[in-house]
């Protein structure tokens, strides 16, 4: 029996020693020991374990040896805690810098009252499509069918309206296009297959310390729910400028319908929300044309990333200016939902200003969101629950190494952030537009002065000039 007991207290021991010691490890990988608080808990933690062993195996009192190890015990699950708490953040924050990749979407569609329900189903029939289409989408069509190549997109919904072609094959760019110019599309077509395709262009970081060097991070939000890579209209166009030696945060809102010239492109200029169908990296070159900065980061978010986040937090506390018809939104500060958070973000038909105040809406969101986060006094038992209810809701190019470091910045200085927002303005307007086809659309004229006094706020900011000295 002896024996027995002896190997009891061996095995406690080192599974003790073993979840301290792991513990330790993460801790010091994230940088909480740049914290000194938390170092002298955890030599304090140290010297009870030691003593816990030294009574365990010196003591000769049974009721005492019995107490140390109830002790031991919690000490056990309170590491044992500490180490799962640790672990899901080291999984989520890989996943988050993960998630890189692109896609393209390519749609075979048939009109709404065709019997065709599947690709099978157009075994030996006419398939239309824009001439050039990418080899690799005609490869993943594995029927035989009589191809029906047409110049212009227009020209092909025009096949498939007059029964030329029993389907037609559209990118989801040109499906954008189509639904722009004809209201009646997506109540008269149906889509019965989907092709995915890998884009190419990844958009490669910035490599910086980020917890001592300034960066700028372009946040966009798509206006789709679901897959997070699936490209789409960037509706929100927000640039956080980022400065850990100032503690300053400066988000610069660009409207949506900013007429700009997208990058590379010659001709027409475009709305910056349709830079989204091409990919982010247009988006992040087309805005570093606008602003002539550098963008180091870029963080994707869709409808989902906001409605999860926001019901995992319980909800939200937001200010509202005015009384609103939906989610029973009264002037002054509201309790919002994720699905009512959502609707307050995207709402403009409601204000005068339209897109303007779309935006300020949009920070006032994120501000609730950080206040909510700050406050929160159930964050601690639900954060396990947040941290898996928010995988895939995001992506971006930072590494893991670069948010840890602004973790660590955060533990060891723990610094107050002060967070200014600064919108660039423009003239109302109507005009022809590069990704449009033959309607003309709203867009917003930039206007000169706005643009450049942007430019000098952001530059202004990342050499480390201080809010007051700016004048903002």
């Amino acid at each position: 029996m002896k024996k027995l007991y002896k190997f009891i207290e061996v095995l406690f021991s080192i599974f003790l020693v073993s979840t301290y010691a792991y513990l330790i490890y993460l801790l010091n990988d994230f940088g909480f020991f740049a914290n000194k608080l938390l170092l002298v808990v955890c030599a304090i933690i140290l010297l009870i374990i030691i003593l816990i062993l030294f009574g365990i195996f010196k003591l000769k009192q049974k009721l005492l040896k019995a107490l140390l190890f109830i002790v031991g015990v919690i000490g056990i699950l309170i590491n044992i805690i500490g180490v799962y708490y640790l672990n899901s953040t080291l999984d989520f924050l890989e996943n988050f810098g993960n998630k890189k990749q692109e896609y393209d979407y390519y749609y075979v569609i048939s009109l709404k009252k065709s019997t065709y329900k599947d690709l099978s189903n157009l075994k030996n029939k006419k398939i239309g499509m824009v001439e050039g289409l990418d080899s690799e989408v005609l490869n993943k069509i594995k029927i035989n069918y009589e191809k029906k190549a047409y110049e212009k997109v227009d020209s092909l919904l025009e096949s498939l309206y007059e029964n030329d072609t029993d389907a037609i094959i559209v990118s989801d760019i040109e499906e954008y296009i189509l639904e722009e110019n004809d209201e009646d599309f997506s109540r008269k077509v149906k889509v019965i297959h989907t092709i995915k395709i890998k884009k190419e262009n990844e958009v490669e970081a910035s490599i910086k310390d980020t917890s001592n060097q300034s960066f700028s991070l372009y946040i966009s939000g798509i206006d789709t729910a679901g897959v997070i890579s699936k490209v789409s209209r960037s509706d929100v166009n927000i640039i956080a400028t980022v400065n850990p030696k100032t503690n300053q945060v400066l988000l610069t809102t660009i409207p949506r319908d900013y007429y700009v010239q997208l990058h590379g492109t010659t001709g027409l200029k475009d709305k910056l929300t349709h830079a989204g169908i091409y990919g982010i990296n247009m988006s992040i070159t087309t805005i570093e044309d606008l602003l002539d900065m550098d963008i180091d980061y870029y963080a994707r978010v869709n409808f989902d990333t906001v409605v999860h986040l926001v019901n995992e937090l319980g909800g939200i506390s937001v200010y509202s200016d005015r009384n609103l018809s939906f989610c029973n939104i009264k002037e002054g500060y509201n309790h919002l939902m994720g699905d009512c958070a959502l609707r307050f973000a995207r709402e403009r038909k409601s204000y005068e200003t339209g897109d303007r105040h779309r935006g300020e809406n949009q920070e006032e969101v994120i501000k609730a969101i950080i206040n909510k986060v700050e406050t929160s006094s159930s964050l601690l038992t639900k954060y396990n629950s947040i941290l898996k209810n928010l995988e895939g809701d995001f992506e971006t190019n930072a590494t893991l190494e670069e948010i840890k470091n602004l973790v660590k910045l955060q533990v060891s200085n723990m610094p107050k952030w002060t967070v200014k927002t600064y919108n660039l303005n423009g003239s109302d307007s109507h005009n022809y537009t590069y990704s449009g086809g033959n309607r003309v659309l709203y867009v917003m004229e930039p206007l000169e002065d706005s643009v450049n006094k942007t430019k000098e706020i952001i530059k202004a900011v990342l050499e480390g000039k201080t809010f007051e000295e700016i004048g903002i």
